[in-house]
């Protein structure tokens, strides 16, 4: 089998590859099974010189292999910051939101609700949350201590 990516696609295929490979590692507790993760990647890596794509890429003499460059950290830094600021808020909304959903109804009660129900309820909340921090941002959130 062959796949024929112009330059521009390759170049993008990297890129992907880049995120991949982010996601991955950010998703490990500890250094964990990820050879074949990096190999791929390495592979991929490989052709950048071939696809005019040499600037987003190292190649490390010791280890025999490519690896991303300064220069491609660099460019996906933006992107991978507004993923993170996206994903924060989002997240931080959902976990709101579930948090209050279980104070509310309690366990018992959460699992035997429908799940059309739970999430209407859910995305109710989460609204809510999204428009207090759309307009107040952080000002009105406080963390209690409970004695």
């Amino acid at each position: 089998m062959e796949i024929r990516l112009s330059p521009a696609q390759f170049e993008l295929l990297l890129k992907l590859v880049y995120l991949g490979q982010w996601v991955v590692e950010g998703a490990q507790e500890e250094e964990g099974n990820l050879e074949e993760y990096d190999a791929l990647a390495a592979y991929i890596y490989s052709y950048a010189p071939a696809f005019g794509a040499k600037k987003w890429v190292e190649f490390d003499e010791a280890e025999g292999e490519y690896f991303p460059s300064n220069e491609l950290d660099e460019a996906m830094e933006e992107l991978i910051s507004r993923y993170e600021e996206a994903t924060f808020w989002d997240q931080l909304v959902i976990r709101l939101a579930e948090r209050d959903l279980l104070q509310e109804y309690g366990e018992e009660t959460i699992l035997k609700m429908d799940w059309k129900e739970l999430d209407k309820k859910k995305s109710q909340i989460v609204q809510k949350y999204l428009r207090e921090i759309e307009e107040h941002g952080l000002a009105n959130l406080i963390i209690q201590r409970v004695s």
